[in-house]
C-alpha cells in the first residue's frame, strides 16, 4: 500500500479528547504520508454532558489530517444510532477512501457491510471489550449482535489484548493480529529530551480516567502506611468528586484534576515509581493499559495487579502485587533497593523503545493494510 492513499478513521472519541490510539495512529500514519480522514463522533443534543464528546487536550492538526465534525438535531436515541450508521456510511461513499479503520464499537457495523460489499479494506480496531464497560442495552446488542458479526465481515481484526485476539480469532478465519497499545510519541519524544528530572523520593504521580475498573480503596489504604511519599491524582471522571472528599482527611493525597498532556513528561519523571492498581476482573484481563507504557517511558519500576494481558506484555519486568499488605512489600522494595528500582525502569524503557511504540504499531497497520 502506497503512502499516497487515504484512511478514513472511525473513532468513538473526540479529536481533542485525551490522546489514545484513536489519535495517535491517524497522527503516525499522517507523518508517513497518508491522507487520513478523522470523523469526530455525531454530536447530538445533549453530548455536551458526554465524556467522550469533551475537548480536554486540544492538539495541532498534521496538514494531512482532516477532522470532519457532525451534528445530529437528535438526542441519544435509536434514531439518532441509525442516523449516524448512515452518515459513516455516507462519509465512505462521499471521500472514497482507500481504507476504513475503526475504532467505535457500536458505529462500525454499517461501514463494515458497506465495505465488504464494495471490497474496500476495512479493518476493526479492537482497544477493549467494550460490552464490559457498556453492560446497558447498547452493550448487549454489540456482544450479541454486532460483534460476531464484524468478526465475520471485517476485511482484517486488530487485537490490544490477548483475551481479545482469542476471541476474533476463533471467530473468523485469518487476518485477526495481535497489536498492543504504545506510548504517545509526543510523550516519548520529551522523555527523551528532558534528562535533568529524576525520581523524587517523596512523590508518586498517577494520571488517568478515574473509573471504577481502578482500585482507589486499596490505593488510600497502601498510603495511609507511608505518610512520607506523597500521591498526586490527576484526572477526571465519574470517580472525582467521592475521592477528592476522601483525600480531604488524608494528608499526602492530592487529587488536582485535569492536567495539561504537555505536562505528563515531568510529572513521569519525578514520580518515585508507577501504579497500576487495577481491580482484577475479566474488563482488566483485557484491557492493554496505556499508563505502564508511560511509566516505562520515564524508565520507572511499575507495581501493578496481576492482570493477565499485564502480565503479558511485563512478565518478570514489574511487581505484582493483589492486596494491601502486597503492595506494601512492593513499595518498600523498590523503596530500599535502588538498583532493583532501576534495574526494572530500564527493562521497560527498552520494551518501550523496541516494540510499544507508534513507529513499530504503525508499521504494523501498513504491513496489513499492504496484505489485505
Amino acid at each position: 500500500m502506497g503512502n499516497t492513499e487515504s484512511i478514513l478513521f472511525i473513532p468513538p472519541v473526540h479529536w481533542n479528547y485525551y490522546p489514545y490510539r484513536d489519535q495517535e495512529l491517524p497522527t503516525s500514519m499522517a507523518h508517513r504520508g497518508y491522507q487520513c480522514i478523522y470523523l469526530n463522533p455525531v454530536s447530538y443534543r445533549g453530548s455536551e454532558n458526554s465524556m467522550r464528546f469533551q475537548e480536554v487536550n486540544r492538539r495541532m492538526s498534521h496538514p494531512n489530517i482532516r477532522v470532519i465534525d457532525r451534528t445530529s438535531r437528535w438526542r441519544k436515541s435509536p434514531i439518532e444510532y441509525i442516523q449516524e450508521l448512515i452518515l459513516n456510511v455516507r462519509a465512505v461513499r462521499k471521500f472514497k477512501p482507500d481504507a476504513v479503520i475503526s475504532s467505535d464499537h457500536l458505529m462500525s457495523v454499517g461501514v463494515c457491510i458497506y465495505c465488504r460489499l464494495r471490497k474496500k479494506r476495512f479493518v476493526f480496531d479492537v482497544t477493549d471489550n467494550w460490552e464490559l464497560v457498556d453492560q446497558s442495552v447498547a452493550g448487549k446488542i454489540y456482544k450479541n449482535i454486532l460483534k460476531p458479526l464484524l468478526a465475520r465481515f471485517s476485511f482484517a481484526i486488530t487485537c490490544t489484548s490477548q483475551r481479545q485476539f482469542n476471541y476474533f480469532n476463533k471467530h473468523r478465519k485469518g487476518h485477526t493480529f495481535l497489536l498492543s497499545n504504545g506510548i504517545n510519541p509526543l510523550l516519548q519524544e520529551e522523555m527523551g529530551q528532558d534528562h535533568s528530572q529524576t525520581a523524587s523520593s517523596s512523590e508518586v504521580n498517577f494520571i488517568g480516567s478515574l473509573r471504577d475498573w481502578y482500585d482507589f480503596d486499596l490505593l488510600f489504604e497502601v498510603f495511609r502506611e507511608f505518610p512520607g511519599i506523597h500521591l498526586n491524582i490527576y484526572g477526571l471522571g465519574p470517580l472525582y468528586a467521592e475521592l477528592l472528599e476522601r483525600s480531604r482527611s488524608i494528608p499526602n493525597i492530592h487529587l488536582h484534576g485535569n492536567i495539561e498532556h504537555t505536562k505528563t513528561a515531568a510529572l513521569l519523571h519525578r514520580t518515585l515509581f508507577g501504579l497500576l492498581p487495577l481491580k482484577i476482573n475479566e474488563l482488566n484481563h483485557s484491557t492493554c493499559p496505556i499508563k505502564l507504557f508511560d511509566y516505562w517511558g520515564a524508565s520507572r519500576a511499575v507495581i501493578s495487579s496481576p492482570v493477565e494481558e499485564v502480565i503479558r506484555l511485563g512478565g518478570d519486568t514489574i511487581l505484582y502485587a493483589s492486596n494491601r499488605e502486597e503492595f506494601i512489600l512492593c513499595i518498600n522494595s523498590l523503596i530500599n533497593d535502588k538498583d532493583l528500582a532501576r534495574k526494572l525502569g530500564e527493562e521497560g524503557k527498552q520494551k518501550v523503545d523496541k516494540i510499544y511504540n507508534y513507529k513499530t504499531i504503525t508499521d504494523q497497520f501498513i504491513h496489513i493494510l499492504s496484505t489485505l
